[in-house]
């Protein structure tokens, strides 16, 4: 079993999707990667957010990078100050948005950080299709009751699926999100990704 930081949440008081939460759980040795979450702003930059509205500006994608900077990292300042070889496991949330510019801006970011050990995923079954026919780099499709259930999985590296749809899977398997240590033990002899706010609960002895 392999513990994933949720959005780099731990016991600790910085935000989430900030780089002093990423630098701070990726230098905790019980926890083997982090999840962060991208969007692409209106002026095409890439941030770290998970909700599409930041605060009270509305859509992430109806502000320009300069209206936002306070509130969001932009995904390059954040890698060029990560040095690790744990898993960087980047959620690309793209529900309505210009896909193959995302994707272009994505590679064009991505491709100078080839050392660490980066894993890319969406609910947006189009858009990760697309970068593992161009690109790669490891791709993997989110998967919940309502979204993507049905849809063709041989081509991606991994999933990531609720874990309360959990089956196995011929594939490197991601469970999201569990927050109770009972249902994360039930893991603790699979090989298998946990992806989870707590890391703490589950420190490696």
């Amino acid at each position: 079993m392999y513990i994933i930081s949720h959005r780099a949440n731990d016991n600790h008081s910085f935000k989430e999707n900030t780089i002093e939460a990423i630098k701070g759980v990726l230098n905790k040795d019980y926890i083997d990667g982090v999840e962060i979450d991208i969007r692409l702003t209106k002026d095409n930059k890439i941030v770290l957010y998970h909700s599409p509205i930041i605060y009270n500006l509305g859509l992430i994608s109806n502000n320009n990078l300069k209206e936002i900077k306070k509130y969001a990292n932009e995904l390059n300042d954040v890698l060029k100050k990560i040095k690790t070889n744990k898993l960087i496991l980047i959620d690309i949330k793209c529900e309505i948005c210009k896909e193959d510019i995302f994707i272009e801006k994505l590679h064009k970011i991505i491709k100078k950080y080839k050392k660490l050990n980066i894993y890319l995923c969406s609910f947006n079954y189009k858009l990760v299709k697309k970068i593992k026919e161009k690109y790669k780099y490891k791709t993997g499709l989110i998967i919940s009751n309502m979204i993507n259930k049905n849809k063709n999985i041989e081509s991606f590296d991994f999933i990531l699926m609720n874990y309360r749809i959990y089956h196995k899977i011929n594939k490197a398997l991601m469970l999201w999100t569990i927050n109770k240590k009972e249902i994360i033990d039930k893991y603790k002899n699979e090989e298998i990704y946990i992806i989870t706010d707590k890391p703490y609960l589950v420190q490696k002895e």
